[in-house]
């Protein structure tokens, strides 16, 4: 299965290319800071300011802003029109204050607190887990979870077949897509599994697939591990859901 199911992939690539139509949600109303990384490792910071998903100012600063989504390239490089895997995802970093985080879900791949849930005996199944709208487009997750415990979780260009003696191998499974923007109110405790999928989301799981991720992810051990990831800010939710269409400069 592909990047993006249920015949979403043209719809993302469009997407991605800037054309369709701005979605321009209300929300999406805020300042934008970057920092933009040249390859000789010189940082240009500006910021961008929205109006409901339209982009009103975008101004050049002589400081850093207090914090900042940090991507690589000139300040006025496009979004990419590409499919991310995780190696873009890699490229990308958020900065608050003078401290440098992975982009998320990075972090929350790479987090050790995962290894210590419950034991769960049979509580296995594989989650093909997608987030649309990121920073860098959308992202493709293997979530393998083993008698209760995430034994796989990595950003993947496509979901390749398990085999004999890999995590969750012939257990059952289960796709769910969610914005970035609802994921990163989820592990905040600003939304709850359920409101996150239900707002821009998709399920295609058995109904028991899904009350068995749902007692995973109130579990205590599991929501310590979302609590203690950083809280961004709220803008950088939405950013990827708009930057598709922000108007292309030659300079800054």
């Amino acid at each position: 299965m592909g990047i993006v199911a249920r015949g979403q992939q043209q719809y993302v690539r469009q997407q991605l290319a800037g054309e369709g139509a701005n979605p321009r949600p209300a929300y999406a109303t805020g300042t934008v800071h970057h920092d933009a990384v040249a390859v000789d490792g010189s940082v240009v910071h500006h910021h961008q300011v929205f109006d409901a998903g339209e982009l009103v100012e975008w101004e050049r600063d002589d400081r850093p802003g207090p914090w900042a989504l940090v991507r690589p390239g000139a300040p006025t490089d496009p979004y990419a029109p590409v499919l991310p895997g995780p190696d873009e995802a890699a490229q990308v970093s958020v900065r608050l204050g003078e401290q440098v985080h992975p982009l998320p879900p990075l972090d929350d791949l790479g987090s050790d607190a995962y290894r210590h849930l419950p034991y769960v005996p049979e509580a296995t199944t594989r989650l093909r887990f997608e987030l649309t709208g990121s920073p860098v487009g959308p992202l493709a997750l293997d979530l393998r979870y083993q008698d209760g415990r995430r034994a796989v979780a990595e950003i993947v260009d496509q979901w390749a077949d398990t085999l004999d003696g890999e995590p969750a191998h012939g257990a059952p499974e289960m796709h769910i897509v969610m914005t970035w923007r609802n994921y990163l109110r989820m592990r905040a405790g600003e939304a709850t599994a359920l409101e996150a999928i239900e707002e821009g989301g998709a399920v295609d799981a058995r109904w028991t697939l899904l009350l068995l991720l749902h007692g995973l992810l109130q579990e205590p051990q599991y929501v310590a591990a979302y609590r203690a990831l950083p809280r961004l800010p709220p803008e950088l939710g939405w950013w990827g859901e708009i930057a598709p269409w922000i108007p292309a400069r030659d300079e800054l």
